[in-house]
């Protein structure tokens, strides 16, 4: 966006924006307290072909290429303390260290709910212990009077609403899960209890990633910022520290960095993992991927699913690339929860809503999806384009696959296909 004080706006506006969201989502999942998230909802209000076109997407690509860039990502900062700085890791070594990592979290996703929990836990911690030891840093480089990029911070701002718009994408990227609680409120004890969360969670986040955000405009110049941006194999984290303490954050930070980018990975997983199987369940994926192991009870089909697919987005494609395609529908869908907020106020006025908030923040929420939407068309068009048309995609494998608008023979092998793979699955796991 062009200057530090937009950039910090930006973490902020963000913030409030997802805030808002979660609340309004909460409102949604304690009214409607089964697992699935969005799918959950859009199919209760908005009927079948919207709620599979949100699977589709979600479960062919957005989730399984968000493990896959946040995994790439823990493998970036695991192989920095073994490579020169100047000198990236090859990419095949990323690849592999991403490629186990997936295949580590969806073995104890397989194995235990308890684990994957505790490991969440135990992440968590160490996260807020690395973004607590740069913001102390930053506070550090600021007493010693590194201030320069604050003085006429708002120089040199870039409005255009298509980099606005890649400009929030990034910094979604700090709040990504803020919905995850409504994919699990199935299981959850006490739902009520999300609101609580959410107020004490994302103004805490919002609080820390700002502080974090000053730290690396304190310590490096706005210009080499931006040139570490760019770079594939960046580690701002570790060059920010660096910068103050030496060589010695080569080893540290590396590794804090990358326990934070695993706990990411392991609630993508941990979430995507539960649309799938709702959405098998339901009859819009193929009914083996909703089969749950009889022991463990964990979907592990359908946690097996999900690292397929991200280790094949890891192999094959510009995950950078992906995410970009699929931010844009992502806030399509956002919007449409907001969209059914508001729908349910005037269609169901008697719906039991145990936590309610102001009409004022759908709209809000659903007013800047519009803009998420739009924005990148107005950049570059073409990237959103394919998004849009993988997305339509969905609309001819729905009549064929779900709805059955074919003829009677292909309906029926259809079937027959569904019925083996369901039987080759239960002939090798204890799944039911």
């Amino acid at each position: 966006v062009g200057s530090v004080g937009m950039a910090l706006l930006v973490w902020v506006a963000a913030g409030l924006v997802v805030l808002l969201a979660s609340l309004s989502y909460c409102e949604l999942g304690t009214a409607f307290p089964q697992s699935g998230g969005e799918y959950t909802y859009l199919r209760r209000v908005f009927g079948g072909l919207p709620a599979f076109l949100y699977t589709y997407t979600s479960t062919l690509v957005t989730r399984p290429v968000t493990a896959g860039i946040t995994t790439s990502t823990f493998a970036r900062y695991v192989a920095r303390p073994i490579f020169d700085k100047d000198c990236a890791a090859p990419e095949s070594t990323e690849k592999m260290i991403a490629i186990g990592a997936l295949i580590f979290l969806t073995g104890i996703g397989c194995i235990s709910v308890k684990w994957m929990s505790r490991v969440q836990e135990i992440l968590f911690f160490m996260k807020l212990g690395t973004v607590g030891f740069i913001i102390i840093v930053g506070f550090v480089a600021l007493g010693q009077g590194r201030t320069s990029n604050f003085q006429n911070g708002f120089n040199n701002t870039v409005l255009h609403p298509g980099t606005l718009g890649f400009a929030f994408y990034d910094s979604f990227w700090a709040y990504d899960g803020w919905n995850n609680l409504n994919y699990v409120t199935g299981e959850m004890k006490n739902p009520l209890q999300m609101p609580l969360a959410i107020k004490i969670a994302i103004p805490l986040v919002l609080v820390v990633y700002l502080l974090t955000n000053i730290a690396y405009f304190s310590v490096l110049p706005v210009r080499t910022l931006i040139g570490l941006g760019e770079k594939h194999n960046a580690a701002i984290a570790v060059d920010v520290v660096q910068a103050m303490i030496g060589d010695s954050a080569l080893v540290i930070i590396p590794l804090l960095v990358a326990a934070s980018c695993f706990g990411a990975a392991n609630g993508t997983l941990f979430t995507g993992a539960r649309v799938v199987m709702e959405s098998a369940q339901k009859g819009d994926l193929p009914p083996v991927l909703g089969l749950v192991h009889q022991k463990l009870v964990t979907p592990v089909v359908s946690m097996a699913f999900q690292a397929i697919l991200a280790i094949f987005f890891l192999l094959v494609a510009d995950l950078n690339d992906l995410i970009l395609f699929f931010g844009s529908m992502a806030w399509l869908f956002f919007g449409l929860s907001m969209v059914m907020i508001l729908v349910l106020r005037v269609r169901e006025p008697n719906l039991k809503r145990p936590y309610k908030v102001t009409t004022a923040f759908p709209v809000i929420v659903l007013l800047a999806s519009i803009f998420f939407v739009v924005a990148p068309f107005l950049q570059n068009p073409w990237r959103p384009s394919i998004a849009v048309g993988i997305l339509l995609s969905g609309v001819p494998v729905y009549a064929i696959f779900v709805a059955r608008m074919c003829s009677p023979k292909i309906s029926n092998q259809i079937s027959r296909l569904s019925n083996l793979s369901v039987r080759m699955v239960k002939s090798v796991l204890d799944v039911n």
